[in-house]
């Protein structure tokens, strides 16, 4: 059933960067706290925390093409092509290669990170392409109108963040206050987006929403 399954992939990569672009921004705000609050201790130094928290960084580029390729990937599958997500799983590699070698000079630890990045980029827009080629159009106009908007609420839920670590947050601190603080940022991101979310009555959350009431009601039942 092709037409079900475009609407079901379409659906799948909206839900995806709903949940992916905040976490993008808030991973890419946060870095520093997070590593501090988690792991600077002992021997793992504050310079190590600042070295972390750049790869930390360049990782979180990727972050929604990670999870698009295993949303896309499958639908090869479910068309009996295992071959197209192989060939292009080596051409991301040889391009992850090259890329490292040519970040690792100026950016070190961090280019290898962002190349990886990249490579995962390169593969998921590549995939999605080619499957594209394959089943015809899948949303792409509702797709890009969601991203507008996710990327809209989320710049206003990352300014909250950012002016309430910033605010508050001591990398000297603490690990108890630091973990509130860093929980509490978290916290925050999680509120402002979901009510803005529900402010532009997103589908998306609208879904989620449905299926905690679905969870309740049949455990209540």
């Amino acid at each position: 059933d092709v037409p079900e399954m475009v609407k079901t992939i379409a659906f799948a990569i909206r839900m995806i960067l709903f949940i992916t672009i905040p976490a993008t921004i808030g991973l890419i705000l946060l870095r520093f706290p997070i590593v501090n609050t988690l792991w600077e201790r002992g021997e793992f130094n504050r310079l190590t925390t600042e070295g972390t928290a750049i790869a930390l960084l360049y990782y979180s580029v990727g972050l929604c093409a990670f999870c698009g390729i295993k949303i896309i990937v499958p639908a090869f599958y479910s068309l009996n092509d295992t071959k197209t997500p192989a060939k292009i799983g080596v051409y991301s590699m040889l391009l992850n290669i090259i890329l490292n070698l040519i970040l690792m000079g100026p950016l070190k630890h961090g280019g290898l990170a962002l190349a990886t990045s990249i490579s995962a980029l390169f593969n998921v827009i590549l995939l999605i392409y080619l499957l594209r080629k394959r089943i015809g159009l899948m949303g792409g106009r509702k797709i890009l109108s969601s991203v507008i908007k996710l990327f809209f609420v989320s710049g206003v839920m990352g300014i909250a963040v950012y002016f309430f670590n910033e605010t508050f947050f001591d990398p000297n601190s603490k690990l108890v206050l630091k973990l509130l603080i860093l929980s509490a940022d978290i916290a925050i991101g999680v509120l402002v987006y979901a009510i803005l979310s529900r402010i532009i009555q997103n589908e998306e959350l609208t879904f989620l929403i449905g299926l905690v009431r679905k969870r309740k009601n049949k455990s209540s039942a």
